[in-house]
């Protein structure tokens, strides 16, 4: 009986301290470094800023072993930042108004109810999308959408407000910074 002990007890100490130590020691951080570009699409890209780290995506020289690309999604402190792409036959606009129902039928929140008017967003290169902003006592943000060549774009940002005020300055550029090379938009 006391052999048993001894393995229950084994078994006890392995996951009570040797898991939670290898937990720790594997860093679930993946910042942002000076210079990277991550991959939205295979020819759709964006400049995060330093100091947000990478949840989700990839770097433009990553790839996963089955050379598909995930959405992005950037964080800072509780700031969310998630770029998804998708086959679209349509407007920015048609795409936000989608991206909104999806949304809401799915979360019970329509950010389109809560946000501004609709604005015109242009990136640094000329990509021309359109844009809400929203703000509540719990959480602000944003939803931008893009058409690039029959792939939409949609960037949805939340976050506690007075981070979100903080914050909108590399946030606008990070999504000013998205790039499509050799394509046209819509």
């Amino acid at each position: 009986m006391f052999p048993h002990a001894l393995v229950i007890l084994a078994v006890w100490l392995l996951w009570v301290i040797a898991v939670p130590a290898l937990d720790s020691a594997v860093s679930q951080e993946n910042p942002v470094r000076s210079g990277d570009r991550l991959s939205i699409t295979d020819s759709v890209t964006m400049t995060p800023a330093t100091e947000w780290n990478i949840a989700s995506g990839f770097r433009v020289d990553e790839r996963a072993t089955d050379d598909s690309l995930p959405s992005i999604e950037l964080t800072r402190g509780n700031i969310f930042l998630t770029v998804r792409a998708d086959s679209f036959d349509g407007t920015p606009d048609d795409l936000l108004t989608q991206v909104d129902t999806v949304s809401a039928s799915v979360s019970g929140n329509s950010v389109l109810g809560l946000s501004g008017a609709r604005t015109p967003f242009v990136t640094d290169t000329g990509l021309t999308g359109v844009q809400v902003t929203f703000t509540t006592p719990s959480a602000a943000g944003s939803l931008t959408a893009f058409v690039v060549d029959g792939t939409g774009l949609d960037v949805e940002v939340s976050g506690p407000p007075a981070q979100i005020t903080d914050r909108t300055p590399e946030i606008t550029a990070m999504i000013a910074s998205i790039t499509a090379e050799n394509r046209a938009a819509q």
